[in-house]
């Protein structure tokens, strides 16, 4: 036979320390004094824990990969375009006991240029053929290597983040988890431009042209 229902006192459910350990949403029977237990039933729930970003630091986003153009190497004094493929992301599992769904949006990118400068934008960036916009045009996402060298670029994802336990509303989590993506290495060089006749002709917005 099954066991029956967990009797309770009033005095033990107003205790935190007792309710914490009650099953969420179950119900119980409860002694009202004197020894007596009546026949009614209650719903007791436990309280759900409040989630921070350690909690959920087993919890990936989509971070992602960088992307630059030109692809690995960069002309001194022109801009080299910078963006990312970042994803807004879902991701379930088991916390502190409970299934959880926890979802991650990319809210900033932050990057570092390996030159002495960074730079945090509110947008991800795009390809230069994404934008309409022609080869070393500037863009939002876009840097100026001002002298020849090897530089590694890094990017840093700051998502916001919300938790929701089975059955409930989703709920905010306090501050901005930050997650990198791989680095890029590239060469920054003078170039010189040589202008050919049937390129241009081709491609009259060309660089150059």
């Amino acid at each position: 036979m099954p066991a029956g229902p967990r009797v309770l006192t009033w005095e033990q459910i107003q205790d935190p320390a007792v309710n914490a350990t009650i099953e969420e949403t179950q119900m119980y029977l409860v002694s009202h004094g004197y020894g007596s237990v009546r026949d009614d039933f209650i719903t007791v729930s436990a309280p759900l824990p409040e989630l921070t970003l350690s909690d959920i630091a087993s919890f990936a986003p989509g971070v992602g990969s960088q992307h630059m153009e030109p692809s690995g190497w960069i002309v001194t004094g022109l801009p080299t375009n910078f963006y990312s493929d970042s994803t807004n992301s879902t991701v379930t599992g088991t916390l502190l006991g409970y299934a959880v769904a926890v979802r991650f949006t990319a809210a900033a990118w932050r990057w570092d240029y390996g030159d002495g400068s960074s730079t945090t934008s509110s947008t991800p960036g795009a390809s230069w053929a994404a934008l309409g916009l022609q080869e070393f045009d500037a863009t939002a996402t876009s840097h100026v290597f001002a002298t020849p060298g090897a530089f590694t670029i890094t990017l840093s994802v700051g998502f916001s983040a919300e938790y929701q336990f089975a059955g409930q509303p989703w709920k905010a989590i306090a501050g901005t988890l930050w997650a990198d993506a791989p680095p890029l290495t590239a060469v920054s060089g003078d170039a010189d431009t040589v202008l050919v006749a049937r390129d241009c002709l081709a491609n009259p917005g060309g660089p150059g042209c």
